[in-house]
């Protein structure tokens, strides 16, 4: 059994975030950030790389609830899908994840995924990681049935790894978690090192 020795929370909206945390005995409170990501990238992301603009967004998220509650702990992350210096945004409609998997196909992509952890409204620590996804050269149909299947609206680079998306790609390089947007070994390490969870 793992306990939570302090207030914890997951700031973030991401089901995928929640459960791989479930998943590995923590089921911490989740708070929603009140933040426009698409604004905060206009704004001040425009001449970022990818993980600078995943940072800068993870960042953005823990700030604006530790604001809130300089007591607890905080955690938020950001993902960022990049091919060849372009940024994918969450494609929200059909046709865009369409267009965005036909613009990976047979193609190595970029993941960068951004973790922080926020206590009184202070950064006490952050992690950058990459992985590197080759997407099969993909038919057209493929694509399409994807989409329709799946419908990955809301996920960075237009497909869900956690679920049949992992059908999309020949070779995978880097740790999977950071591709589902929670780099796990290394926040547990840091939790443990903070004492703000316990193996029982």
């Amino acid at each position: 059994m793992i306990s939570l020795l302090s207030n914890l929370f997951l700031a973030s909206a991401s089901l995928t975030r929640k459960e791989l945390l479930i998943s590995h005995g923590l089921e911490m409170k989740t708070c929603l950030p009140e933040v426009d990501e698409e604004d905060l990238k206009k704004k001040f992301c425009t001449n970022f790389s990818a993980a600078e603009t995943a940072m800068f967004l993870a960042k953005a998220k823990a700030n604006s609830v530790s604001l809130l509650d300089k007591e607890s702990f905080f955690i938020a992350a950001d993902q960022v899908c990049e091919l060849n210096g372009k940024i994918f945004d969450k494609p929200l409609t059909e046709e865009n994840a369409i267009k965005h998997l036909k613009e990976l196909r047979s193609k190595t992509h970029t993941q960068n995924c951004a973790t922080v952890i926020y206590h009184n409204a202070e950064c006490i620590w952050e992690f950058s990681g990459k992985a590197f996804l080759t997407m099969r050269n993909l038919k057209d149909e493929e694509i399409v049935s994807y989409v329709n299947l799946e419908k990955p609206l809301n996920s960075a680079g237009s497909y869900m790894f956690e679920k049949h998306g992992k059908h999309l790609f020949s070779d995978v390089q880097g740790d999977h978690d950071v591709i589902l947007g929670l780099p796990i070994v290394k926040l547990l390490d840091k939790l443990y090192e903070l004492g703000l969870i316990r193996l029982n």
